[in-house]
């Protein structure tokens, strides 16, 4: 709802337009969502995209509820949205993101309409961390949860997508069975906010900043306890900023020592983009396993704003500077990461302007309509019943639904 997750968003919608020109493209989302969709002057201005409303029960916004009631409300808004689409028409469901029951009912969906040209994908992000977690004993719930929802036997049409090579290779050893049907399609940039950006000199004071929501999973207590330790030492500078949201349960003493006040609320993107903006470095202290299933917002937004990265070691960050070179600085702990946050007050202007230049590569092939090629691709060979010729319309067009 709302502003969650509208850059990623936008920017998907981008991509899938620019993969398949002069398609539709409807997009079904909560209103409040909807309207900051339309905020987006390039989306708005993109081609065959239309915009439609659905309605969400207000007893599930928010909550990570597996049931029946769910499924069948899922199922609901699955089918009203098939509904406007003509019957002839080879259509592809695209989920940004989804619930299990919302998987389970989308198919039972292919299978109750197993004459039409249809097909499902899956969007997966942070909520693959629940197939290593806790799982409850109730057999009806076990049913309807998320590791039940990419185990059990699919139609051939109904496929996932993650945003890293990595996540795939996870998934082949935590869940064989589901990686058969995954293709990988990186997480495109906010064009938007690439006009945006401006060059920044590397003077002191050296800002360095936490972007994200401030967790421990994210490794936000490493960031502070260096933001203290280098504050009485290194003083005016360098100073330590903090770009996200801040849990209302959180202790607010250690945020203290940040040169602005947090937010415990979701920040809004223009002060979101204000506060990252200004930062020299994005400080990223990955903790072991948390992104093994999950892409990294952080990491697409410090590519977007051509942000130097000060990050934790782990392969799909050693991926990225296999494949564009010097984008910031590897660290294998803790100690490694306070010594580099020391090392760059010696404003090595050089190279920092060839970290901004490789940040500049990875985000070229990050733009929406350059991973347009990629996504076309992945398309056409997982689901390639939508592109055989309609025996009573040779001309009909294919539309792809978006649900966010």
């Amino acid at each position: 709802m709302g502003t969650t997750h509208v850059p990623g968003n936008s920017a998907t919608l981008q991509a899938i337009a620019a993969a398949f020109p002069g398609e539709k493209v409807a997009v079904f989302a909560e209103p409040s969502h909807l309207s900051e969709l339309r905020r987006d002057p390039v989306l708005t201005g993109t081609a065959g995209i239309s915009f439609h409303s659905i309605e969400l029960s207000a007893y599930f916004v928010g909550k990570h509820v597996v049931s029946l009631r769910r499924f069948f409300d899922e199922l609901r808004i699955l089918y009203s949205a098939l509904r406007s689409i003509h019957a002839d028409e080879p259509c592809l469901i695209m989920f940004l993101s989804a619930t299990s029951t919302a998987m389970i009912a989308a198919s039972f969906m292919l299978k109750l309409f197993r004459q039409r040209r249809l097909g499902v994908q899956v969007g997966l992000h942070g909520n693959l961390a629940e197939i290593t977690g806790w799982r409850t004993r109730n057999p009806i719930s076990r049913r309807f949860d998320l590791i039940s929802a990419l185990k059990c036997d699919r139609p051939s049409r109904f496929r996932f997508l993650v945003l890293d090579e990595g996540i795939r290779s996870k998934m082949r050893a935590v869940l064989p069975a589901a990686a058969a049907k995954l293709d990988v399609l990186p997480l495109p940039i906010n064009v938007n906010e690439v006009q945006l950006e401006q060059p920044v000199r590397l003077t002191e004071p050296i800002k360095v900043g936490f972007v994200g929501l401030a967790t421990e999973s994210k490794g936000i207590d490493i960031f502070l306890r260096a933001a203290t330790d280098l504050k009485k030492q290194l003083g005016q500078r360098m100073n330590f900023y903090h770009v996200g949201q801040v849990p209302a349960c959180t202790e607010h003493a250690p945020f203290e020592i940040l040169a602005e006040p947090v937010s415990t609320t979701p920040l809004q993107r223009s002060e979101f983009v204000r506060r990252l903006a200004q930062l020299h470095y994005v400080v990223l202290p990955y903790r072991e396993g948390y992104y093994d299933l999950s892409a990294s917002g952080a990491l697409v937004d410090a590519i977007t704003w051509r942000k130097p990265v000060i990050v934790m070691r782990r392969p799909f960050v050693e991926r990225l500077f296999q494949e564009y070179g010097d984008i910031g600085y590897l660290c294998d702990d803790e100690a490694q990461l306070r010594a580099t946050l020391e090392l760059v007050t010696a404003c090595d202007q050089q190279r920092y302007d060839r970290q901004v230049e490789a940040l500049g590569r990875a985000r070229e092939s990050r733009m929406p309509f350059n991973l347009a090629k990629a996504y076309r691709e992945l398309v056409m060979a997982g689901y390639p019943e939508l592109f055989k010729a309609d025996r009573r319309h040779n001309a009909a067009a294919s539309e792809v639904v978006r649900f966010s």
